[in-house]
């Protein structure tokens, strides 16, 4: 059975052994997985649990969108574990979240992909449109 949630403290330790296997900066992963839990208004972590194993996971950040007039929330860092890959637990990771982002009356979803040819098609599949954007980032040293 999957079964779908928020993390909270208890699972933190759920969410990094997921996370670990794809973060390159584990004390940056601890640190983003304890804001997390302390500031749930900045986003939350989703975990998908089969039959009680940690499976999956995906970031979701918010931000104020002036374009749709509400609540964003961006997608980052989908991930399911290797041994629960093909089975439809990273579509049941999706489908929930998205139920759970419209309880909140989220009224845009991004997915961060990159170059994953695999992971577009994914979001493509389940109804997200590509956009042609340009990004920059700037990170506080």
């Amino acid at each position: 059975m999957i079964e779908c949630r928020t993390m909270a403290s208890a699972e933190r330790y759920d969410a990094y052994a997921l996370m670990e296997q794809f973060c390159d900066q584990p004390a940056a992963l601890g640190d983003a997985l304890t804001l997390f839990v302390d500031r749930p208004d900045y986003g939350f972590i989703w975990l998908a649990y089969d039959d009680g194993v940690p499976a999956a996971c995906v970031s979701v950040g918010f931000a104020i969108s002036t374009e749709a007039g509400g609540l964003a929330a961006e997608l980052r860092d989908l991930f399911v574990a290797p041994a629960h890959r093909r089975r439809g637990i990273g579509s049941a990771l999706v489908i929930t979240l998205q139920a759970r982002l419209d309880q909140l009356d989220v009224r845009r979803t991004e997915a961060v992909c990159g170059s994953d040819a695999g992971l577009r098609a994914f979001f493509a599949a389940r109804g997200y449109a590509a956009q042609p954007a340009v990004r920059f980032s700037r990170a506080r040293r």
